[in-house]
């Protein structure tokens, strides 16, 4: 949390957020994470908000993952060719 909090910081030296730097884009924010501060009125509510937390980073490391090996393949297959 603390990363994705830094890497969307707008930073002065840039004037914008890392993340916007090297993507182009604002983050997608799961709705989950915007309840995380509020006080909740049950104790089961705050367990299902970290669940959910917990299932969407896994499907974005996931995706991440995934996405980092085609950019990886892509890259190996451009040098390749080029040899």
């Amino acid at each position: 949390m603390a990363k994705f909090r830094y890497n969307n910081s707008e930073h002065l030296t840039i004037g914008s957020t890392p993340f916007q730097m090297v993507t182009g884009k604002s983050p997608i924010v799961p709705t989950t994470w915007a309840t995380l501060g509020q006080p909740s009125s049950d104790a089961s509510e705050e367990v299902l908000m970290v669940t959910q937390l917990d299932e969407e980073r896994r499907r974005l490391w996931e995706m991440a993952n995934a996405n980092f090996e085609k950019a990886h393949k892509r890259y190996k297959d451009f040098v390749n060719k080029s040899r």
